[in-house]
This record gives structure tokens, sequence and C-alpha cells, in this order.
């Protein structure tokens, strides 16, 4: 759990960028299902400004197995560049969590519909 699961999240989700899921995942947003199963990867393009053909930064999330991060449902956060050349981060708790831990409740995962 989150040092201060009452932190309010200072970005605006839905402002973020295009997100895409991986077949695994696609098919539990599609089943209407609360849960991701082990596999998902969902990926959020991060633009400098709207328009932009290329992504400043990528935000990923990657579902392992049960047991890997218990207190995030076992999801696997990281921030790479927009270019896929280097992880800038990679976590289970901190900044990440300290945010989706609201989400509890949808699998850590914002409303991606």
């Amino acid at each position: 759990m989150p040092e201060d699961s009452s932190k309010e999240s200072k970005v605006k989700h839905n402002d973020l960028g295009p997100v895409f899921a991986n077949d695994i995942a696609f098919k539990s947003i599609g089943s209407g299902s609360n849960t991701f199963p082990e596999g998902s990867i969902l990926v959020r393009e991060k633009l400098a400004k709207v328009g932009d053909a290329k992504p400043q930064l990528l935000a990923v999330m990657i579902k392992h197995k049960a047991g890997f991060n218990p207190d995030a449902g076992d999801w696997e956060f990281l921030l790479a560049s927009g270019s896929l050349k280097k992880i800038k981060l990679r976590q289970k708790t901190g900044a990440c969590l300290d945010c989706h831990y609201k989400q509890a409740t949808t699998d850590y995962v914002y409303p991606l519909k």
C-alpha cells in the first residue's frame, strides 16, 4: 500500500494520450471484467504537445504472475522514452502506484472507455 493513499493525482489521465493494449488486455477490456490476466500490457503515449507525431514518453503497465507485486495487483509500472531506447523508470511502488492505488477496484487501471 502506498505511504499516503490520500494523495490526489495531479495528472488528468484523459488528457495524456492514446492507450494501447496487447491482445490479452484487449480481450479483458472488451469482456467488461474489472481484472486483467497475467500477460496483459497497457501502454499510454504522452505527447509533448497535441499533434506531435511521436510520443515524448510511454507509460507502461505489465501484469505479472500472482505474487509479483501483491500490493499493486501484480502490476509493474514503467516509463520508457518515446523512442523506446531507454527505460527511464521501473517501479512496483512509488509515484505510479500512489496514483493508481485509487483504482484498486478496477485492477489499478484508470477507465479506458
